[in-house]
């Protein structure tokens, strides 16, 4: 939209504010008129808080984007909505399923408007968003696909006489799914700031203090409705509202923190995240978006952040024409440098048949080594799940050992609970072996970059991580005493895996 100031430059601030106000208003009609052509389950009364908080979100960029950003968040209020109806969760598995199949890329089924909205949504960003971007937002869409499913098990599993979730688990996939990461995305892949991706890392770590911070202002403000709907949350499951809002608070200001370097050198990515941050606090300070004209009046516990004193506002300010100089840029690998190491994997790197490389033949770890420190950090969301691995070479100790016990790969269930060492028995099953003991993932330093690593519960070795694509890693063994790295290579499973045991598997 314009920023530009008429006659008698008022303040920006208020230039900042009329732009929010009128972008908002000319896309209040379009999203009504799109929500009811495709009849989603979403309450038109909430059309005009979508716009609004949209543009106010980047009052920088154009209408249409905020539109494009409004539409996605009408969405995940549409699925939600959707799971939790009545008689949804026999159900819930083949929605999901078929809702990121069409995030893949394929055709939604003509009569399910959740996915041909889906599809709409997915199409514009992958025509207008910048493709490095884009494939950070299919991430946590997947990702927010994937914590429906277990909110919707532990749902289930509570109201037949089941457990609660543990609290880690909770609020790792809860911050998924209240939406704040999917909107964010959305509109950094939206924006043309240059040298965005390098700032990732940065910006992703403090994205997910958010979206954890904004979890829990979300239970402390629907609890009583969420509990009256049958859902597990976190003073369900056992937080106390004061210690709710002080990790909440806390998180805030540790997001803020984390933006401050960017929000004041007048970076759009990071000033939009702050500005996701306060809009959320403000406003389940004050009601419950979901019931908007049923919300409890009482403020959340410690005056909710920002209550007391004054209010505290996120910048406002226009996209810089230019973007500030950060400092050396990190390096980023080149397309060729990746593509290689995946034809090498397709060609039949792998730890269980022996072979590696490209055609059998091992393939340099010196490019390894060079490639693994411009490749991007993962974080937790993005190993969860099971994963088949292999080798870049076979004639290592370790290499040999991985042959013999016919490993398989790995399985991340949370940041707790890892199977390490996924073997392949006699009839070709896989089972989880564990005399060498179980793992955990903790976040480790590796070459001056910071990604999720997991972790050996009784070995001295730590397995680092860098993300190739969202399916495919790049891993390298670091074993206490031996002086060579052992380099592997993790392709997530797509279909469940049952173990030797019989028990489901995790896909």
């Amino acid at each position: 939209m314009d920023t530009s100031q008429p006659v008698g430059h008022p303040p920006q601030e208020m230039v900042s504010i009329a732009d929010t106000c009128s972008a908002a208003l000319r896309n209040m009609p379009r999203l009504e008129i799109w929500l009811k052509e495709l009849a989603l389950p979403v309450d038109p009364a909430l059309v005009p808080l979508m716009c609004l908080q949209s543009a106010f979100f980047t009052p920088w960029l154009p209408s249409e984007s905020c539109y494009q950003t409004a539409r996605l968040t009408v969405w995940l209020m549409a699925i939600d909505n959707v799971l939790d109806a009545p008689g949804a969760a026999d159900g819930t598995e083949a929605r999901v399923r078929a809702w990121r199949k069409v995030l893949d890329g394929q055709a939604a089924e003509a009569d399910d408007p959740v996915a041909r909205a889906l599809a709409e949504i997915t199409e514009v960003l992958r025509r207008d968003g910048r493709p490095e971007l884009t494939t950070v937002w299919r991430e946590s869409m997947r990702q927010t696909l994937v914590g429906m499913v277990r909110e919707n098990t532990a749902t289930r599993t509570a109201a037949a006489g089941g457990g609660l979730p543990r609290l880690t688990d909770y609020l790792l996939h809860g911050a998924w799914t209240i939406g704040v990461e999917q909107q964010v995305t959305a509109l950094w892949a939206l924006m043309d700031e240059p040298g965005l991706p390098c700032r990732l890392p940065v910006l992703r770590g403090a994205l997910r203090q958010a979206a954890t911070a904004i979890r829990l202002l979300n239970d402390l403000r629907g609890h009583h409705r969420e509990r009256s709907e049958g859902k597990a949350d976190a003073l369900a499951i056992g937080l106390s509202e004061q210690e709710a809002y002080r990790r909440a608070e806390a998180g805030i200001e540790g997001c803020r923190r984390t933006l401050a370097p960017l929000t004041a050198a007048g970076y759009g990515s990071a000033v939009a995240l702050e500005r996701v941050v306060l809009w959320h606090a403000r406003m389940y300070h004050r009601f419950d978006p979901v019931r908007p004209g049923r919300a409890a009046a009482r403020p959340l516990p410690g005056g909710g952040p920002g209550a007391t004193g004054p209010t505290r506002h996120a910048p406002s300010v226009h996209r810089p024409r230019e973007a500030p100089p950060m400092g050396i840029e990190q390096e980023v690998p080149s397309k060729r440098q990746v593509q290689e190491v995946l034809d090498a994997i397709a060609s039949g790197a792998s730890g269980a048949s022996g072979t590696s490389g490209a055609s059998g033949a091992e393939y340099d770890r010196a490019r390894l080594t060079e490639l693994f420190d411009l490749l991007e950090p993962v974080d937790v969301g993005l190993l969860i799940g099971t994963w088949r691995g292999g080798a870049f070479e076979n004639s290592s100790e370790n290499a040999e050992q991985l042959a013999q016990m016919r490993w398989y790969g790995k399985r991340f269930l949370d940041a707790d609970q890892v199977e390490p060492l996924l073997c392949l028995d006699e009839d070709g099953q896989v089972y989880s072996y564990e005399e060498m003991g179980l793992a955990t993932l903790k976040e480790v330093v590796r070459h001056g970059k910071q990604s999720t690593a997991m972790v050996y519960d009784q070995l001295p070795i730590i397995d680092h991580f860098r993300r190739l694509t969202d399916d495919v890693l790049l891993g390298v063994m670091d074993k206490k005493g031996d002086p060579v790295d052992f380099y592997f290579h993790l392709t997530r499973v797509s279909v469940p895996v049952r173990p030797a045991d019989g028990t489901p598997g995790t896909s």
